[in-house]
């Protein structure tokens, strides 16, 4: 069979994304840092498949949930949770962090309100009157 009767088939949406996380932690195993569900089925009726990956940084948990349909593009989607309840409260807080149709503009929009929202707000730096100008 000559190479050019060989169909490539296109990875899976979900395996797209275990890609693109795969290069977020390099180097490094992706079970050391995420956490992975699936729901659905992928057998050969196919109609849709489900993925939920989970990781968690010191203040929130990320779970990106992707959903890879024979039906149509699919969707990317991402929740933030807080890991601590604010007092007088008992719930924990979280925000949707952008979805979309599965594709890699979805997936670096994700990323980027992951980032904006790991981000701490620096304080003003003013400098005392007293200090020496030769420690400031």
């Amino acid at each position: 069979m000559s190479e050019n009767n060989i169909v490539k088939i296109p990875p899976s949406k979900i395996q797209q994304l275990k890609e693109w996380i795969s290069k977020l932690i390099y180097p490094g195993d992706e079970k050391d840092f995420i956490i992975t569900n699936q729901y659905g089925d992928a057998s050969s009726d196919f109609t849709q498949s489900v993925m939920e990956f989970s990781f968690y940084t010191s203040e929130f948990k990320y779970k990106i949930y992707a959903i890879d349909r024979s039906t149509d593009d699919g969707y990317l989607g991402c929740q933030a949770i807080a890991r601590k309840i604010r007092a007088g409260e008992n719930w924990n807080r979280g925000n949707d962090l952008g979805d979309g149709p599965f594709n890699e503009t979805t997936w670096q929009s994700i990323l980027n309100r992951i980032i904006n929202y790991e981000l701490v707000q620096l304080s003003k730096y003013i400098k005392p009157a007293d200090t020496p100008e030769d420690i400031a």
